[in-house]
């Protein structure tokens, strides 16, 4: 059998590549800027607690990167030295903080910029929008399960390849994919519920974000609002519509009232046709 493998790198592991990584850089450009006559101390801190402890060897090689940058220390020759708490630190908050928040944004930029245009294309082709897109707008009414109601090649090429890809793209790892993915899939879902709720941590990233696809899935909004996570490219492209917009709420209200007339003359219809003994309402009338 083959050995088991990790699928995901150890934290301390992780930190230390960091380490290793600014005290490179820390080493390098404060060497640069001692050749360049400035004399400004290292970004990373600790420098000279380092350079005390390291032998003379690596120094000198150090120092020579000023003077041939293809030259420089060896990893194995790094490592020689114990991080200082300072190095650690900064390791640390890369790991930790700094990086992934790059990477998120990075992820979410690139994810809703192949969804916009994807998106986008589904409505603007009418031959995409008739056999593959239209089977997600059959739902007017939104609702939590039919968020994922699409089409297999509506599905497959985005949802299950193209969205990976671009979480690969933003550097994102195992951990990070997956706990990216389930912060999208509870937006989308809240996204379709049909409710606009207090306090929707989704409201960050995308203001009104209910109300916001909700005006998508109108017969009337389906050439606006193709953004499924921020709303930047609506906002850039000309195609955002506000659902506070006067002309957006006067159809919503006009929408409603259809609807309740709808349902007003559907309910009359099965009470007339009702047969003696069944549950009309909430009354029950007894057959005798």
């Amino acid at each position: 059998m083959a050995d088991d493998t990790e699928l995901f790198l150890s934290p301390e592991y992780a930190v230390a590549v960091w380490a290793q990584r600014l005290r490179y850089s820390g080493l390098l450009i404060s060497r640069r800027m001692v050749f360049a006559g400035l004399g400004l101390p290292s970004f990373a801190g600790g420098t000279k607690g380092f350079e005390r402890a390291a032998p003379a060897a690596l120094l000198q090689r150090v120092s020579s990167l000023a003077g041939n940058a293809t030259e420089g220390p060896s990893l194995s020759e790094i490592y020689v030295v114990p991080y200082t708490a300072m190095e650690l630190l900064l390791a640390k908050s890369v790991y930790w903080i700094i990086g992934p928040l790059f990477q998120y944004i990075a992820a979410m930029v690139l994810a809703d910029t192949f969804q916009y245009f994807t998106h986008r294309a589904f409505h603007v082709n009418k031959w995409l929008y008739k056999h593959i897109h239209s089977m997600h707008h059959d739902i007017y009414v939104p609702f939590a399960y039919g968020a994922f109601y699409n089409h297999p090649l509506e599905t497959i090429p985005i949802d299950g390849i193209g969205f990976p890809y671009c979480l690969y793209l933003a550097g994102l790892d195992n951990r990070q994919a997956a706990f990216f993915g389930a912060i999208w899939t509870f937006k989308t879902v809240v996204d379709h519920c049909g409710y606009d709720f207090p306090y929707n941590p989704c409201n960050i990233v995308c203001p009104n974000s209910v109300l916001f696809h909700d005006l998508h899935h109108q017969t009337w909004g389906m050439k606006y609002n193709f953004s499924v996570y921020g709303a930047f490219w609506d906002w850039i492209m000309g195609t955002r519509w506000s659902p506070h917009n006067s002309k957006a709420q006067e159809k919503y209200r006009k929408g409603k009232a259809t609807a309740e007339a709808a349902a007003a003359r559907a309910r009359s219809r099965d009470q007339t046709s009702k047969p003696a003994g069944e549950i009309v309402g909430k009354s029950i009338v007894v057959r005798m």
